[in-house]
């Protein structure tokens, strides 16, 4: 059932007359102008290119594909795109035209507006406003809670039972009452809604990380958002288990010395910390969602982090992890 909120939409997006009608009624005009000039005898100048081209040519239908990160499909949400509407097939794919918004139902609840575009994930969604990951957060909990076997490692399946149960009802995915205000909603579909930390370790877990280093440090859950000094270094971290770090919105341009690695640095004194993970020089991370194994020994050093050129000294880009 198409909800309230999707109704209203789409009877002012109808509204507006559509190319095919355009056409016509400059059919009808010139037709008119015809007639009234005597017919074929009519001295009448004919129509400016201008006037003949107006019709515009229909743009390219391009597909895309909504993930709840970058290998777990959404299948089932409902999604309106310029003048495309339907609900994401069974891979997660859906239809749009470049340059056009798109935006995602559950019911009448609203998933943040974007630009279309071939892949569309939960971090994309929340935006480069969402430092601490509560927005990238909060929406994969409602997916995965929502998710029809409750099982996201097959995809995540939104029923037509689901968007029913979620008519007349907004969430705002950023409201620290998230978890409460969804309670209601999560409880009739049957479902679990997970913490934020678990939200952000099965991001990190589909992209690949480890699933057997535990989840018992007491770091877990805090995060760090970077300040930017050189060479473009931006995104948020989180410590999602005891071996994992999860990178989002990463950009490094990769320049430098040819010595660049992420470092950890007791009370911000990164001249007195250790470096982990691989030679960061000349890699390219462009608002990317990455994951990196930390030792116990690092995490345990980690009140905060930075991309750090070792022969200079130098610090590309910092944060200080929450407590």
């Amino acid at each position: 059932m198409i909800t309230t909120l999707i109704k209203a939409y789409k009877i002012i997006r109808l509204a507006s007359l559509p190319h095919p009608l355009k056409t016509l009624t400059l059919i009808v005009l010139v037709c008119a102008l015809y007639a009234c000039g005597g017919g074929a005898a009519n001295t009448t100048t004919p129509p400016s290119n201008e006037t003949i081209t107006e019709t515009e040519t229909e743009t390219e239908l391009l597909t895309g594909t909504f993930k709840l990160n970058a290998t777990t499909h959404v299948s089932g949400l409902y999604y309106i795109s310029g003048n495309n509407t339907g609900y994401t097939s069974a891979n997660g794919e859906f239809s749009y035209q470049q340059n056009d918004d798109i935006q995602f139902f559950i019911g009448d609840i609203a998933l943040p507006n974007t630009l279309a575009q071939a892949t569309i994930d939960t971090v994309l969604l929340a935006g480069n406003s969402d430092p601490a990951n509560t927005v990238t957060a909060n929406i994969t909990r409602l997916l995965i809670a929502l998710d029809a076997d409750q099982n996201p490692n097959n995809g995540i399946e939104i029923t037509s039972a689901t968007h029913q149960i979620a008519e007349q009802i907004t969430l705002n995915f950023a409201s620290s009452t998230f978890t409460s205000d969804s309670a209601s909603l999560v409880a009739s579909a049957g479902g679990l809604l997970p913490s934020k930390v678990t939200a952000l370790e099965n991001i990190a877990i589909a992209l690949g990380a480890d699933t057997s280093c535990g989840s018992s440090h007491e770091k877990i859950g805090t995060s760090a958002e970077f300040n930017t000094f050189a060479y473009g270094v931006a995104g948020t971290v989180t410590v999602v288990n005891d071996c994992t770090l999860l990178f989002t919105r990463f950009s490094y341009t990769g320049g430098g010395l040819p010595d660049v690695y992420f470092y950890t640095g007791p009370n911000g004194n990164f001249n007195q910390g250790s470096g982990f993970g691989p030679n960061l020089y000349g890699q390219t991370f462009e608002a990317t969602t990455h994951i990196q194994t930390i030792s116990s020994n690092a995490l345990n050093e980690l009140d905060a982090i930075s991309i750090w050129c070792v022969q200079a000294g130098v610090d590309f880009g910092s944060g200080v992890f929450n407590r």
